[in-house]
């Protein structure tokens, strides 16, 4: 995940924040295809794939801990500023990522277990497969629409009556 556009010269643009989060929703769409892919494979018997899917699947592991971690660094600021509901996407992205940190170090576990059955290592990628697709669904509905990343800023004049 490109680090070039963190944003050296200050806080990111809004849309810039989402703009790098859905692009690495594209990058790791592409990677949960092909661990699914090899997944499915060792699951038929397949077990030449083993070693391949043990690869991938901790390039995988490290590649969302960077997204992670430039999330909670770029986005949860971004969200938290949006708007009045700002600081509880903020906290509801942060639930998130505690939840989907304490799955992935099960995960970690067992890739790093070499006892570990590879048909259940592989049907277990195959969970964290479906729960990252659903993930990144609800975090783009929710935290990426382009109406809570705005870069303009609506002000709202209330008079006191």
């Amino acid at each position: 995940m490109a680090d070039e556009r963190e944003g050296r010269e200050g806080p990111m643009l809004p849309s810039k924040v989402r703009e790098h989060v859905l692009h690495d929703h594209e990058v790791l769409r592409r990677r949960l295809g092909e661990i699914q892919r090899l997944a499915r494979d060792v699951v038929a018997n397949e077990r030449q794939h083993v070693a391949g899917l043990r690869a991938r699947a901790q390039e995988l592991l490290d590649t969302l801990a960077e997204h992670m971690r430039w999330e909670d660094r770029y986005l949860s600021p971004a969200l938290e500023d949006s708007d009045a509901w700002g600081p509880e996407r903020a906290d509801l992205l942060a639930e998130d990522h505690r939840e989907q940190r304490a799955f992935l170090s099960e995960l970690v576990a067992k890739l790093n277990d070499a006892t570990q059955p590879p048909t259940e290592l592989a049907e277990a990628l195959l969970d964290l497969v479906d729960r990252l697709y659903r993930d990144m669904d609800e975090e783009e509905s929710f935290f990426l629409d382009p109406n809570v990343l705005r870069d303009d800023v609506v002000a709202i004049d209330v008079e006191a009556g």
